[in-house]
């Protein structure tokens, strides 16, 4: 028994080194298809997208994209084994169930899932690599009843032990950032990790992912998780397009005007807490048409995933890139673009110049009427003066048109 349990601590400790080291390995990725289209169509973002180019962004791993599988095999094909490639795993049956931006798929039910979770497992078999699993599947598992009817924890639950089978692999599960801000909640997040970690391995939690919010909050959020979990669990923070978070008291997820391309991708965090700051999200790809959003979404975005060049513009001119390494601005948007109107379409600025406008003409109109009114009493009192009065010489005759 003894030789046993010593045997399974030094297996433990050979498995945690792996696991450590591979941490220190380089992080790794494509460049985004969006990137290089956007390129060859705006001249203008060559240099800024050069630059973008030596950032490490995430491979999707999804069932809304016909070559999903081919992608991840190019990335492992330029990535060495020891490289760390980033893969998010998108494609939960009837996944964005509640907003219902990235809702298609070709996984209908949970037997479809668990064959392409298998494929994936297969594609990468023991090579190092993190698993950023299924955004916001938690968050809505344990807040909406249309992600319970669908099974997600279920499905995730039997698809986590896949993966992490991979020794070589470090595992964040997606939580929602917005289910880390009640103690309460916490403790729902905290049960299901600890229902997913009973058949598998989950290393920690990913905050902020394709989101906006602030570095600094999603830390607090992670610390703060830390102390109900001994620190069980470490963050990866989604830094794509949140250098400078939200206006104050507004959670815009879909194309927020106050998106600002972030940190670039790192394991530098500076908080032992952090494991990476990480561009899960393409910057510049849109999160959908929001339509029906409020002031702070972006007007005019495309389907989830096509490139949105007023956000991309707008977030490089906020960003990182030119606050710190002081590369130049595009220049092309202000902060106010589409801002606001009102229900006819006409901005409210537009509408205070034409009833400034209208107030002055009347203005002028009635000044202009009364001088003319007055002007036509004083010939009239004249001509009358001239009929009644007695004949006088010419120097003693008041000439009407003289006092006008």
């Amino acid at each position: 028994m003894v030789r046993f349990l010593q045997t399974l601590a030094v297996a433990a400790s050979c498995l945690w080194g792996a696991v450590q080291g591979q941490s220190d390995y380089p992080l790794c990725g494509l460049v985004p298809n969006s990137f290089t289209t956007a390129a060859s169509q705006y001249n203008n973002y060559k240099t800024a997208i050069e630059a973008l180019k030596n950032v490490t962004v995430a491979t999707w791993y999804t069932d809304n994209a016909d070559k999903a599988y081919l992608e991840v095999q190019k990335l492992l094909n330029k990535c060495g084994p020891q490289t760390l490639p980033v893969i998010v795993v998108y494609g939960l049956p009837h996944k964005d169930c509640k907003a219902g931006e990235s809702n298609m798929g070709s996984n209908k039910d949970g037997d479809m899932y668990a064959a392409w979770i298998q494929q994936l497992s297969d594609l990468v078999a023991n090579r190092p690599v993190i698993y950023i699993m299924e955004p916001d599947a938690v968050g809505l598992a344990l807040a909406e009843d249309c992600a319970k009817k669908n099974g997600y924890l279920d499905n995730m639950a039997k698809a986590i032990p896949v993966l992490s089978e991979n020794n070589n692999s470090l595992l964040y599960v997606d939580v929602g950032y917005w289910m880390m801000e009640t103690a309460y909640n916490q403790t729902l997040v905290k049960e299901t990790l600890k229902q997913f970690s009973s058949t598998g391995r989950v290393n920690g939690i990913a905050l902020d992912t394709s989101n906006y919010r602030l570095t600094s909050e999603m830390e607090t959020l992670c610390e703060d998780f830390g102390a109900i979990t001994n620190n069980e669990y470490k963050c990866v923070i989604d830094t794509s397009r949140n250098y400078r978070g939200p206006k104050a008291g507004t959670g815009e997820w879909c194309n927020s005007r106050y998106a600002a391309l972030g940190v670039p991708s790192t394991n530098n965090t500076a908080n032992d807490a952090i494991d990476y700051f990480l561009w899960l999200k393409t910057p510049g790809e849109s999160d959908g048409t929001c339509v029906s959003q409020g002031s702070d979404s972006l007007k005019g975005g495309p389907a989830a995933g096509a490139f949105f060049q007023k956000a991309f513009s707008l977030m490089w001119d906020r960003g990182y890139f030119v606050d710190v390494l002081k590369m130049a601005k595009f220049g092309e948007y202000s902060d106010n673009v589409d801002l606001p109107t009102d229900n006819s379409g006409t901005s409210y600025l537009a509408l205070g110049l034409v009833i400034g406008g209208c107030v002055i003409v009347v203005i002028v109109g009635i000044i202009i009427k009364r001088r003319y009114d007055a002007k036509q009493g004083r010939r009239r009192y004249a001509e009358n003066n001239i009929v009644a009065a007695p004949r006088t010489n010419e120097a003693g005759t008041r000439k009407p048109y003289l006092s006008l």
